[in-house]
């Protein structure tokens, strides 16, 4: 998560990557550690922020599952940290969950066309509409969500430590998080079991004006869950970011992620499948607020990952 700089420091040492995790519908009930600087809040320090993400979704599935997914979800969170003691940092997030038929079918679309990338998908289906969000195995429902609902999600703490830092190397820092059984299973909010992650932060800076920072997670999903008591693998999940400085309080920042899924031996993609995604974002600082906008896209086959996403976050921080 990001830390921002003093209002009167002349010189960059990032703002942080994009907080972004694996917002495929399905995949949200899982703890999904977020991209996150190494760096942690100065002792006694606090962070507020709010973010949403809103998230496009359309797959279909007819193999060995039975699926359609097209609506959009919006997800909203509100996460609180504090460093009690140096290099400790302690945060607690609250998720909320809608779905509805979105808004950005539309842009999609235009894009898609520019590119000559097109999901045939898309014909299916009448723009910003709620299609389904229903996954069934046999005839036994796996997922099943409803339209129009907001609901809270499965709550998730971590406690970050910075475990190495000395000018001129690397800063690493060691993070570790729990997810607690919070939202409604049987609504596709949750995923009705507690989740434990563990992730090493990165971050360095080579250039005055240039910060790069890589994470690397695994998380362990408890299972088994939905009534055809789907048993849960390890999850690992990666991703790299560079940031560069535009101006004093503004920064460029262009990332990949992975993120591999907890299911296996299913035959389809919707639930087995690995995705990679490319992030495209701007920090901008107004302290004590920092501004975070971002775009999504899934490089994958289209799946086993949201189409597209857009994410806007704000930080206050003391």
């Amino acid at each position: 998560m990001p830390a921002l700089a003093p209002a009167d420091a002349e010189e960059f040492s990032g703002f942080g990557p994009i907080p972004v995790r694996n917002y495929q519908p399905i995949q949200l009930i899982f703890l999904n550690l977020p991209f996150e600087r190494a760096r942690t809040l100065q002792p006694g320090a606090f962070a507020l922020s709010i973010e949403s993400a809103e998230i496009n979704e359309i797959a279909t599935n007819q193999e060995r599952i039975d699926a359609v997914l097209k609506f959009e979800t919006n997800r909203t969170e509100f996460t609180g940290r504090f460093s009690p003691i140096r290099r400790l940092e302690l945060s607690l997030s609250i998720p909320f969950i809608s779905r509805f038929g979105g808004f950005l079918d539309p842009f999609i679309n235009a894009v898609e066309d520019v590119f000559q990338t097109s999901n045939p998908e898309r014909d299916l289906f009448p723009d910003n509409t709620f299609g389904g969000f229903h996954v069934q195995r046999g005839g036994t429902v796996l997922f099943d969500g409803k339209k129009q609902q907001l609901e809270l999600g499965d709550v998730w703490g971590s406690a970050k430590y910075e475990l190495w830092h000395s000018p001129g190397f690397p800063l690493v820092a060691v993070r570790g998080a729990v997810k607690a059984p919070t939202g409604r299973a049987d609504g596709v909010f949750g995923s009705g079991k507690p989740d434990f992650g563990l992730d090493i932060a990165v971050e360095h800076q080579f250039l005055s004006w240039l910060v790069t920072y890589a994470n690397l997670a695994v998380i362990y999903p408890v299972g088994p869950i939905t009534p055809a008591r789907l048993t849960l693998n390890p999850m690992l999940t990666e991703a790299v970011a560079g940031e560069a400085r535009l101006w004093r309080r503004g920064s460029f920042v262009l990332q990949q992620e992975m993120y591999m899924s907890p299911f296996h031996g299913n035959g389809a993609r919707l639930l087995d499948g690995t995705v990679v995604e490319l992030t495209a974002g701007l920090n901008v600082a107004c302290p004590p607020f920092l501004f975070q906008l971002a775009a999504v896209n899934n490089i994958s086959p289209v799946v086993s990952a949201a189409d597209f996403s857009i994410l806007l976050r704000m930080t206050y921080q003391r």
